[in-house]
This record gives C-alpha cells, structure tokens and sequence, in this order.
C-alpha cells in the first residue's frame, strides 16, 4: 500500500512539474525571490520531490556518471571565483549589496542543478522518461493552445479581450500581453521561444525524425508528436522571438546536414546506376559536388523566404535588406535591427573578461562594472540608462559572456566540457536500438545546438529546459550501460 502511494505521489509530482513548465515568472515565486522574474512555477513540485524522494535514492549518488564531473567541479570553482572576488575592488553601484547578489546567482545556479540532479537521480527506468514525455506533449500541447488563442485574437481584433489579461496576470509577474507577438505562459515572447527552442521543439522534432511516438495512435498516420512539432513552429514564428527563431534554424540546419550526406548519396546512385548513361563520363567527385550544391542552394532559398516572410511580420526586421545594402558597421547595423543594446552589453563583459581572464569577478557580479566599462555606444541605446535609476545590476544578456565574465576562462572551459562530453554521450545514445533512448539522444544534440546560439540571449541558469533534457540524457545512459553490463554478466 506504501509503495503504491508512493508511485501515485511520485507521478503526481513528476506530472505537475512538467504541465507548469511553461510557467516562467509565477508572481507568487517571483515576490518570494524578491521581485525576481526568472521564478518558473515547477519549482514547488520541484522541491517536494527532492525532499520526499531524494532520500529513498540516495543509492544513486555513488552512480554518477563521470561526465557529471566538469559541472561539479565548474560549481566549485563558481564558489573559489566569488569568494575570492572580496579581494577585487569594485566600483561603488548605488545600494547593490555583493553578498545579496552573490546569493542570489547561486541560488539561481542551484536551481538549475536541482532540475538536473532530480531528473538524474529520481528517475530510475525507461518507462518513467516514457511517462515523462507523456506529459511533455501534453504541458506542451497546452502551452500551444493558449499561446495560439492570443495570437486568433491579436489578429482578428488587433486587441486582447478583458478576461486574458486577468489570466496572464496571475500566471506571469509581468502580466504583460505584447502587441503582436504571442507571450504564451511566459513571461515575455523571447521567453516563449527560449521554452520552445530548448525543450518542446527537440522533443517533437526528434519523434518525428525518428517516426516514434510516446502514444499508440495515429491520425492517418500523423502522430501526436507530428501535430505538436507544426504547431509548435508556427507559434514560435508568432513569437516574433529572433533569437530563438534563428537557434532552431541551426537545429534544423544540423538535422539536415544529417540526412543530406545520405540524400545526396541516394541521388548520386540513382543518377550513375546501372543503365543510366546521362552524366557517362562526368567525373564522380565532380557529380557529387553538383549534387550538394543544388541541395544546399534549396535550402538557402527556404532559409531567405524564411527571413523575408519575417521580415513582413516584424517591424524590427523591416529594415534588414537596406541594412544588408548599405555600408553600415556592425554596431550601426546592430543598432538598426534593434538589437544594439545586447551588443554593447555582451561587448562589456568580454571587457571585464579581459581585465580578469583566469577567474573572473564572481557569479553576479559583473554588473557592477558596467558604468565603467560599457562603450560609448552603448549609452546611446535606452536600456543603459535604466542604471540611472534603478538599484538592480545589469548582466550581460548571454550565458557565454556571463560564463567568461563572471567565471573567467577556466569555468567557461570547464561548463564546455560538460556539455561536449554530454554530446559525445548523446551521439553515443543515438545509436541505440531502442527508439525512446535513441530519440532523447537526438533530442539532447538538438537542444544542444540550440544553446549555441540561445546562449546568447540568455543567460541565466535557473531556465529548467536544458537542464532537464541532460539529466535524462543521462539517465537513459546509465540505464542502457547497466543494461549492457548485466546482459555481459548474464553470458560470462
């Protein structure tokens, strides 16, 4: 009986941290962590889970898998950089208090980890990550819709009824709806994408790549993986949210460059196969160059509708060709496209990397040289001014710079260790026989990819999207290496 509420309460738990995924700034949280607005709601079932079943796993602590290794010690060198920044003088930032801050990045940076180690360490077969991705389609699928009823609205009535606005408010802190570009549950369009780009879309675009479903039924043959994967395309383009429009660009891209080498062979055999005398004699080496270039030019004609259909649908983008035209340097250009205030900012942290390249100056810590360091450009955007008058420290903007910044070039190099060794792990995972293992490989080198340039928008670590697709990245890896190890005992 024990065991069976167990179970119940552990999918319970599981089931409503994944449906409030998509729940980025939950106002109750975000007061809690004074006025914060990172405060992802599944952190309360988060935290009953570690402390209800943590203890009854504690076994699994000694099966660590060693490409954990470089994030440990990646958090302790985090520790070692902010204990030892007390001895850099900083400049003075209104009221900003160091050791507050400093609390609050580890706190953010613990969260993160939570998500990680919850999803390594209470996870314990392949049929709770089946159950899992039950429930991604379904917090998903959710998250669509209503993101997708903001946008039916927007533009058959240019307005957001009464009603929505109440709803928005008690699920995001900023409560905001924006002029064309649907918000979704989060707390703001760029975060939308951020959710979709690292979390939902790798899931269902690998299902489809992999013709797997977490469900038995098909709709003539489309699965629910399928639908979920179109819809969630098309609301990531009703976003508006460039940067992860352009971070799943390169997912796609890398899935491409996947399946081309084998497309391009395919057609190769089929153009100089037996009875086909149409390139006789055409070297081969030449063919299959003509081959990848034909390819590869349908898709840079797919990719530049892409960016003019976008730039009819945002404002932001409706200057990119003149831009393109003219001989603007790449801050003007910046500037134009409206996206000179991150420039200026990712150019201030790679100035305190500069002047403190080996450890940096401590988590949360470089905001306090921005007045400072900030290039006379950059107090020409409006986003500057906001220190001024306002007692929070500006941050970077982007995870790399954040990691460069404020850990210096050994936590950059060790947090980049960690996740090549967990693409080498998911390459090794994608060959794997069975189809869910092989799919959440896929799906981790996706969100991976995806990070590359997601990273560079934003840049904290408490965003659990990432963080929970490694952790049962890693889990399926010790699971189908234990599986591999019995089966070796079982015939020796």
């Amino acid at each position: 009986m024990l065991q069976r509420l167990n179970h119940f309460l552990y999918q319970i738990l599981w089931a409503g941290l994944i449906l409030l995924l998509p729940i980025t700034s939950l106002p109750l949280l975000s007061k809690a962590a004074g006025g914060s607005m990172v405060a992802p709601a599944s952190v309360l079932p988060l935290a009953i889970l570690i402390i209800v079943f943590l203890p009854l796993n504690l076994a699994r602590l000694r099966r660590l898998p060693r490409v954990v290794t470089p994030l440990l010690a990646f958090v302790l060198l985090a520790v070692l950089s902010s204990a030892l920044s007390f001895f850099i003088e900083f400049p003075l930032f209104r009221e900003a208090n160091r050791l507050r801050n400093m609390l609050s990045g580890f706190l953010t940076l613990g969260v993160g980890l939570s998500f990680f180690f919850a999803a390594l360490l209470l996870t314990n077969s392949e049929d709770q990550l089946a159950f899992f991705f039950k429930w991604v389609n379904i917090g998903g699928g959710i998250a669509l819709l209503w993101a997708g009823m903001q946008s039916v609205f927007w533009y058959m009535t240019g307005d957001y009824p009464d009603w929505m606005g109440r709803i928005q408010s008690l699920i995001s802190s900023s409560g905001n709806l924006y002029i064309r570009r649907t918000t979704g549950l989060a707390f703001e369009p760029s975060w939308l994408g951020h959710q979709l780009v690292l979390f939902y879309l790798p899931c269902w675009l690998a299902a489809s790549f992999r013709r797997f479903s977490v469900f038995r039924w098909r709709l003539w043959g489309i699965s629910a993986e399928n639908i979920l994967l179109a819809g969630g395309v098309v609301i990531l383009v009703l976003s508006l949210a460039r940067n992860a429009l352009l971070s799943f660009s390169l997912s796609v891209g890398w899935l491409i460059l996947l399946t081309t080498a084998r497309l391009a062979g395919w057609i190769h055999q089929k153009l100089t196969g037996r009875g086909s005398r149409l390139f006789f004699g055409l070297p081969a080496s030449l063919l299959k160059t003509c081959i990848w270039l034909v390819i590869f030019g349908g898709y840079a004609a797919i990719l530049l509708g892409g960016v003019f259909v976008l730039t009819r649908l945002d404002p932001r983008m409706a200057d990119l060709f003149r831009v393109i035209r003219n001989p603007y340097t790449p801050l003007e250009a910046a500037n134009y496209l409206f996206f000179g205030e991150r420039v200026a900012f990712w150019i201030t942290g790679l100035q305190i990397f500069g002047q403190y390249p080996l450890l940096g100056v401590g988590l949360e810590n470089a905001g306090y040289f921005f007045p400072e360091k900030l290039p006379l450009f950059g107090w020409t955007v409006v986003e500057s001014h906001k220190m001024y008058y306002s007692s929070a420290l500006p941050n970077t903007l982007s995870l790399w710079i954040r990691l460069l910044s404020e850990t210096g070039i050994i936590g950059f190099s060790l947090f980049v260790s960690f996740l090549y060794l967990l693409w080498n792990t998911a390459r090794f995972l994608s060959r794997d026989a069975h189809p869910l293992t092989a799919t959440l490989a896929l799906t981790a080198q996706l969100t991976l990819v995806a990070l590359l340039v997601e990273g560079m928008s934003v840049d904290t670590f408490a965003f659990p999207y990432f963080w929970l697709i490694f952790g049962w990245l890693l889990t399926a890896f010790v699971l189908r290496t234990k599986s591999i190890s019995d089966e070796l005992s079982a015939h020796g």
